[in-house]
């Protein structure tokens, strides 16, 4: 049985890559690689079964909630049959239990029966007329924000105040005589007994949740009625609240996005405009004939070809956007074949006719398909696409290569030019955008409800996305192929400025 993690506290305990085992297709981490493991979730079954413990545990002093916590263990000491504190469980107690247990949380304090009075606002709450019996009737205008607040401190399973609440669910069962410890174990059953005031916490709160998950019997493991009841009364109770509503991180880079000023773009492409003309002129100083050069036709122009799209992120606004990392991914796929063609060259000049090649076989493909189909495409001129293929070759001569222009796959093109640094630093991560995948669909046009009662579930963006810049990333890559020139052509010395990403700067978050 498992819940996210049982293993320890905070993300140094979490496993590394390392860690992780290749079977087939997937990389599994250590946890998925244990045989039969079952899952039980804290927040959508357990959590709402311990719904009154939630409720006092995130409305009063810690010290008070703890010391209310052990008068119920001490309740289950002499009641030994109500061991499972649970909800459902405590409906399920005699009659006579049943009450004297609501009785006794209901009116152990002020603070704790006002901490409780939320339970009623809901109709299918076990045993609901014995607790309506013992507490206020609910005001809804405080109550359901109390709920929300308290839920919100102990939905994340590791918690401080989801870890009290698992600790009084394992200390009753202890006081009930359902789990029991033998004289070696002496140690750690003072340590729950005692929680939170002895032994070594780093290892007590993990023993804690270990144990209050592994409570839940082969009968349990799916949710009870009650907690799909709770969640389902909380979403059609209360509303939606998205995140770019209050979230600062959302607002900063709204912030900011109008901070890129006519003038910061301006500036940047005066010095974009001047930069791609050096290019141009030191393509022409080295340009000596009139013969068919496909190296330095490809190197100029896989050069210009990435500036132009480097110039394009910062002329049209988009190192915000979802396009602005697609452009990064094309930006790193074309360092990554100037810088491997430049290292291919020493060993095979051919591969400059390669490459140059199978893209006009690929114009060639394209111009047949869409002869054939008689479709029209309007971002491409079919007369355009004619000459482009014709370009080298007649059309007939020119063959169609169905692969790739080299036997090595992106990934062992970066291994071979000394660039898997960069693909690992961007291309996963923007292909994903490039195919749509999970990631990028949720990190773009989907934020969270931050309403607790809701789950923190996702709900869309209004505004169109605004997310983490991608120019500064873009000036690290562009300049590395203006290297990969100047190593082509030398000298080509010019670089762009750090000074050029003040279009999203400064303070962007990881940059």
């Amino acid at each position: 049985m498992a819940d996210e993690s049982e293993l320890g506290d905070g993300h140094d305990l979490e496993s590394k890559l390392s860690d992780h085992k290749r079977f087939k297709k997937d990389l599994e981490p250590p946890f998925k690689q244990i045989k039969n493991l079952t899952f039980s979730s804290w927040v959508d079954e357990r959590m709402p079964e311990m719904l009154w413990a939630v409720l006092v545990v995130g409305s009063l002093g810690r010290d008070s909630a703890l010391a209310f916590f052990r008068s119920v263990a001490d309740f289950v000491h002499k009641y030994p049959e109500c061991y499972n504190v649970e909800l459902s469980a405590i409906s399920r107690y005699t009659e006579v239990e049943r009450r004297d247990f609501i009785k006794m949380v209901s009116t152990w304090s002020g603070e704790v029966k006002t901490a409780l009075r939320p339970l009623t606002l809901f109709p299918t709450l076990p045993a609901i007329d014995d607790w309506k019996q013992f507490l206020d009737q609910s005001i809804p205008n405080d109550d359901w924000p109390k709920l929300a607040v308290a839920v919100d401190k102990s939905f994340w399973h590791q918690s401080d105040e989801a870890t009290d609440c698992r600790w009084v669910k394992v200390l009753c069962q202890m006081a009930g005589g359902k789990i029991l410890f033998t004289t070696q174990m002496r140690d750690s059953a003072r340590a729950i007994i005692e929680y939170p005031n002895y032994g070594d916490l780093n290892h007590v709160r993990p023993s804690i949740r270990a144990s209050e998950i592994g409570l839940v019997s082969s009968a349990n493991i799916n949710s009870s009625q009650w907690s799909k009841d709770f969640w389902q009364v909380c979403f059609n109770e209360t509303g939606c609240t998205p995140e770019e509503a209050i979230g600062h991180r959302i607002a900063n880079r709204r912030q900011e996005f109008s901070d890129v000023t006519e003038k910061k773009r301006a500036s940047f492409m005066k010095e974009s405009a001047e930069i791609r003309l050096q290019l141009i002129n030191h393509f022409f100083s080295n340009c000596n004939s009139s013969k068919m050069d496909s190296r330095l036709e490809g190197s100029f122009g896989l050069a210009l070809f990435a500036f132009t799209l480097f110039v394009e992120i910062g002329f049209f606004d988009i190192p915000f956007s979802i396009s602005g990392r697609m452009a990064l991914r094309m930006l790193v796929e074309t360092y990554i074949t100037l810088k491997y063609l430049l290292l291919k060259e020493k060993t095979d000049m051919r591969v400059w006719q390669d490459y140059r090649s199978y893209g006009t076989g690929q114009l060639k493909l394209q111009c047949l398909k869409l002869r054939e189909s008689g479709d029209r495409v309007s971002s491409i001129d079919a007369e355009d696409l004619y000459s482009l293929a014709n370009d080298d070759l007649w059309l007939e001569f020119v063959p169609i290569n169905l692969g790739h222009w080299d036997s090595a796959n992106l990934r062992q093109m970066s291994e071979e030019a000394g660039l898997k640094d960069v693909y690992d630093k961007y291309y996963s991560y923007t292909s994903g955008y490039m195919h749509a995948n999970w990631g990028a669909v949720r990190e773009s046009v989907l934020q969270k409800c931050v309403n607790p009662l809701h789950r923190f579930h996702k709900v869309p963006i209004y505004d169109l996305p605004l997310m983490s810049n991608v120019l500064s990333d873009a000036i690290e890559i562009v300049n590395g192929i203006l290297e990969c020139t100047s190593e082509a052509y030398p000298t080509f010395e010019t670089r762009v400025s750090q000074v050029s990403a003040s279009v999203a700067e400064p303070g962007e978050p990881g940059h």
